[in-house]
């Protein structure tokens, strides 16, 4: 059962993921075919992350009850 005292809050949050992959083919154009199929080694190096922000915040429309919001 939903409880209605609660308010749904969406946040989004943008991550950057640094990823090097390691493809062995007989040359650069299959390198390429494999690596976009998904194929070779792949690790993560580095990451970045915490750029997020509330996209979607019930309260903003309660403190402006009565105006005209489109």
């Amino acid at each position: 059962m939903s409880n209605p005292n609660l308010k749904e809050y969406l946040f989004s949050n943008v991550c950057t993921v640094v990823e090097e992959t390691l493809v062995k083919a007989k040359s650069y154009e299959d390198a390429v075919d494999i690596y976009l199929s998904g194929g070779g080694e792949t690790d993560e190096v580095d990451s970045f992350g915490g750029d997020w922000e509330c996209i979607d915040n019930p309260d903003e429309y309660d403190d402006n009850e009565g105006e005209n919001n489109e």
